[in-house]
């Protein structure tokens, strides 16, 4: 297979990636929800900022799970450290953490927790698509855009 038919196989699995990221933000409303209708300047940037991150999550799920456990590994490692040890035992008990956690949870929905093997999407991200699939129906104009052209 030459370079060209492969960069072209990674075309067509972006789109296709794509799409069913659309598919599954359509199916599920609340995942795509419409911005604030007051919402301006600041305001409008951070809620784009924190749809873009929850795209980017549940986009990229094997990555965003990898780099989730990288630093979750990395930040247990400091926490073993004397300077680590202060530091968490100073952040237990913030309030700006917690409204972190809430924000984390809020975009991600959790789908980086839990049991995932090796390379592979996590199960809650998994069962996600699933429910937004079985759960809403699939309309086969999405199946249509899905599949290249001449296959039938």
């Amino acid at each position: 297979m030459n370079p060209e038919a492969l960069i072209g196989m990674l075309a067509e699995l972006e789109r296709i990636r794509e799409l069913t990221l659309t598919l599954v933000e359509q199916s599920a409303p609340r995942l795509l929800p419409a911005p604030p209708e007051q919402a301006g300047g600041a305001e409008r940037s951070v809620f784009e900022l924190l749809l873009g991150a929850r795209r980017a999550v549940f986009g990229n799920p094997v990555a965003a799970r990898g780099l989730h456990d990288l630093l979750v590994a990395e930040g247990r490692r400091y926490a073993q450290t004397p300077a680590g040890a202060q530091l968490r035992d100073g952040l237990i008990a913030s309030e700006a953490v917690e409204n972190l956690r809430r924000v984390w949870e809020t975009l991600s929905l959790n789908v980086l927790d839990g049991p995932a093997s090796p390379n592979a999407a996590p199960d809650a991200w998994v069962e996600l698509l699933a429910d937004a699939v079985v759960g809403h129906g699939l309309d086969d104009s999405v199946l249509a855009r899905l599949r290249p052209e001449g296959f039938a």
